[in-house]
């Protein structure tokens, strides 16, 4: 298989070289610090890579961007994310959203690097234990919480909220009383099983409660 990696860390690059380099059917065919460049050689037709091995916190393109660029525009390349990052969230958007092939943790070793990359050149995901842990939460969480639906007024309030707005701020900017801006925040509350606004934070990201 010919493999490209993406780090903005040229120590990494090293090192997964060198881990790689005794693999009969593992070909580095390059390396990038920055997705910007290897995108541009892509789309160039001058690289012909199997499966991208990148990392997620990258300068001008990050993995999550370059990834979801590669599975619009270039869906027969596999792409396995490497990173220090296994947060419960952002492995749900990649693997069920994006449809990326795989996504490790940098604290895996280097037979478990091998494995997946041998799993997702067949066409199996692969996730490290980590990244699976993750996942598994993540998804725990969606599936258990009620379906919830913010009117526009509750999106409009909860936005203030987030703004650390009081109530009556809240009335003054959408022109209404106090007394229907405590209902809404009210029943915000009840609908996310929230009592408090960092609670309603993680609820709204974890959920994109303010998406159109």
């Amino acid at each position: 298989m010919k493999v490209v990696i993406i780090d903005d860390h040229q120590i990494i690059i090293d090192g997964i070289e060198m881990l790689l380099g005794l693999e009969k059917n593992i070909s580095i065919l390059k390396t990038y610090t920055d997705a910007f460049d290897f995108l541009h050689e892509l789309r160039a037709e001058e690289i012909h890579p199997d499966l991208i091995l990148m990392d997620l916190m990258m300068p001008t393109i990050n993995g999550f961007e370059c990834a979801k660029i590669l599975k619009r525009d270039f869906p027969g390349i596999k792409i396995i994310i490497l990173s220090m990052n296994c947060d419960p969230k952002t492995v749900y958007e990649l693997t069920e959203k994006v449809k990326i092939d795989g996504y490790l943790s940098k604290k895996i070793s280097r037979q478990d690097l091998v494995k997946a990359l041998e799993d997702v050149h067949l066409g199996y995901m692969h996730l490290s234990t980590e990244a699976e842990t993750a996942l598994k939460q993540f998804k725990s969480k969606v599936i258990d919480y009620p379906e919830i639906k913010l009117t526009l007024r509750e999106k409009q309030i909860v936005k203030l909220m987030i703004d650390g707005c009081t109530n009556k701020e809240i009335s003054t900017a959408l022109f209404i009383s106090e007394s229907t801006v405590e209902t809404h925040r009210k029943n915000i509350y009840r609908k996310t099983e929230t009592h408090s606004v960092p609670k309603l934070i993680q609820a709204v990201a974890d959920l994109d409660l303010l998406a159109d």
